[in-house]
């Protein structure tokens, strides 16, 4: 998983719920998109939505006996919760333009009124809990029609009571097997605008919650739900407020097991479409995830180590020149995947990065292209050493260690050391790499003296009177 494309484009989606006087249904930002679209008259009332408010919240005052004209009331609706004045944020206005509604049964600006809760809803905002109980009342009195099929979705899913309304949907998606998009049009939430709108991410919301204290065969079937929940019309994630909550549900339930490799690498894909960014290059799009649940995160960083190191030991594998060039690569091979597969009673790799040559980036570009496997795009490049030259360049506790391919040195820091080198960079000069105070070759005159050497440095203890993770033995 890497390259992973941008998850929002706007970084503002990342703030906490907006109140009342910065509310801004995503379905009123259509319909205006709409309006506008449809010429100059409609612009024009859109540009006078704050003066429609004002008029009505002084009729609201001094002329509620009177009736307001019919556009009024539709734009008032429309913008119940919309700055500059939201009739919502006031319990008094609100009431006078419902109950314009109700005596003059507007069934177009009910509805609209009903959208605006749908859309705008948070059940940490007071405003739309004021909202949602005064629609509840009126929908008993309301005169439906024979074929209204409203009062039904309202009662079976709960859709007015904010409490248990996000609770509700999220539990009947998953634990049924009609599929998200079939639920929410049980419920009347399937066009685009409620799809995306307040009231279904919450639900989201809710699901993530319930998904992240799954295990086993019950996560990867949560997480699928979530997968195809979260997909927008072309295929982007749809929640973005409900990101770090998404990512949390999709890794915390594989912080004490793993998944299959198959469910594994639907979720780096997913990652990956849905627009991440790849967290080891591209860190402030991560933040929050890392803030809030740093299990969750180590995860995914456990997942790219491995990723990492395995395309390092493959391409060098393609890179080795001779029979005898491969032997004593295979002996490296089987060291670093001791480490990688540290079952946590020895030290593990916490974090790698690989810095190839031309030829191993080239190599790594063909065949993340047959494949379709995206990870072999994720590396930096050296441009010093020779085209086919390659480094690994590890973090292991307080040591960072650069391992060579073909005769070069491994190189050891310790933390606090002049000149230890980054992960995660683009471009590596050749000096970052090879100026480490820890030094060895690979060929030396003593079977396995580098790796009994280098085992001993790692894990701060003697080798010989203590067995280290790595055992030599054949390949």
């Amino acid at each position: 998983m890497t390259h992973l494309a941008k998850l929002v484009a706007d970084p503002k989606l990342f703030a906490a719920r907006l109140r009342v006087g910065a509310v801004e249904p995503a379905q009123l930002r259509r319909s205006v998109s709409g309006i506008v679209e449809r010429g100059e008259k409609s612009a024009r009332e859109v540009e006078e939505i704050g003066v429609v408010q004002q008029r009505i919240a002084d009729w609201s005052v001094h002329d509620a006996s009177l009736r307001l004209s019919r556009r009024d009331l539709r734009l008032g609706c429309q913008a119940v919760l919309h700055p500059p004045l939201p009739p919502a944020g006031d319990e008094a206005v609100l009431d006078g333009l419902l109950r314009e509604v109700e005596r003059n049964e507007r069934r177009a600006a009910f509805f609209a009124v009903i959208d605006a809760y749908l859309d705008g809803f948070d059940d940490a905002n007071e405003t739309i809990m004021t909202l949602a109980c005064k629609l509840e009342a009126m929908v008993s009195r309301w005169p439906w029609r024979e074929k209204d099929d409203w009062p039904a979705k309202i009662s079976q899913f709960s859709l007015l009571d904010p409490v248990k309304a996000p609770d509700v949907l999220a539990n009947r998606i998953l634990a049924g097997e009609k599929g998200a998009l079939k639920v929410l049009q049980d419920a009347g939430l399937e066009t685009a605008g409620r799809r995306f709108g307040g009231l279904v991410e919450a639900a989201f919301r809710s699901a993530c919650h319930l998904v992240t204290r799954m295990k086993g065969q019950d996560a990867v079937t949560g997480q699928n739900v979530l997968i195809e929940w979260a997909r927008d019309e072309g295929g982007r994630f749809g929640y973005q407020r409900a990101w770090p909550d998404f990512v949390e549900a999709s890794l915390t339930p594989w912080e004490l097991e793993e998944p299959s490799e198959a469910h594994k690498s639907v979720l780096l894909k997913m990652f990956e479409r849905f627009g991440g960014g790849d967290p080891r290059t591209a860190p402030q799009r991560w933040r929050s995830v890392m803030d809030r649940s740093p299990g969750a995160y180590a995860v995914l960083m456990r997942w790219l180590t491995r990723a990492s190191v395995l395309q390092f030991l493959d391409i060098v594998d393609r890179l080795m020149p001779d029979h005898a060039s491969k032997l004593m690569w295979s002996y490296r091979r089987a060291f670093w995947m001791s480490y990688l597969l540290s079952d946590g009673s020895s030290p593990g790799i916490d974090a790698a990065w690989v810095a190839f040559g031309d030829d191993g980036a080239q190599l790594a570009r063909k065949i993340a292209r047959e494949t379709g496997d995206k990870s072999f795009t994720a590396f930096g490049k050296q441009t010093d050493k020779s085209a086919q030259h390659a480094a690994l360049i590890l973090q292991i506790g307080d040591l960072t260690i650069v391992d060579w391919s073909h005769s070069a040195k491994y190189q050891v820091w310790k933390r606090g050391d002049k000149g230890v080198p980054a992960l995660f960079k683009h471009k590596y000069n050749y000096k970052e790499l090879y100026s480490a105070p820890i030094q060895e070759s690979h060929v030396a005159p003593k079977t396995f003296s580098w790796q009994k050497n280098l085992a001993k440095t790692i894990e701060q203890r003697n080798f010989y009177s203590a067995k280290p993770s790595w055992r030599p033995r054949s390949v």
